[in-house]
């Protein structure tokens, strides 16, 4: 039971921790600022891998992000969640479209599209 608690702990910090990194790529968004964008997703992509190789494939706890108020949350939520989710995490992606949520409505059609139809979707 103890390690349980702990584990929910620390999958809990892992999610405000992406929640964080997810609004620093928003305002790197809104201030055309490459670099940091960069850097929150790399730190991003390491966290999800980290909560994929955790017992059970953590990742599933990013659905709890899906109503997050900031779209930037959302978006990087719906797109890592996809393996786990994906007809929830179209449907979050496509809601941001509909929105048209600036900046995150350009990035949503491509992560779409990504998402429908693979990475090859428009390469030739």
């Amino acid at each position: 039971m103890t390690a349980r608690k702990g584990e929910e702990v620390f999958v809990d910090e892992m999610l405000q921790r992406f929640i964080e990194l997810s609004l620093t790529q928003h305002e790197a968004l809104l201030y055309l600022e490459a670099r940091p964008y960069n850097r929150a997703y790399m730190k991003i992509k390491k966290l999800v891998e980290e909560l994929e190789a955790r017992p059970g494939d953590q990742r599933h706890a990013l659905i709890e992000l899906f109503d997050h108020d900031n779209p930037q949350v959302r978006l990087n939520a719906a797109k890592h969640a996809h393996p786990l989710y994906p007809d929830k995490a179209i449907q979050i992606v496509q809601s941001i479209i509909d929105a048209r949520t600036l900046p995150q409505e350009v990035y949503a059609k491509d992560v779409l599209s990504f998402l429908m139809y693979g990475p090859r979707f428009g390469r030739r």
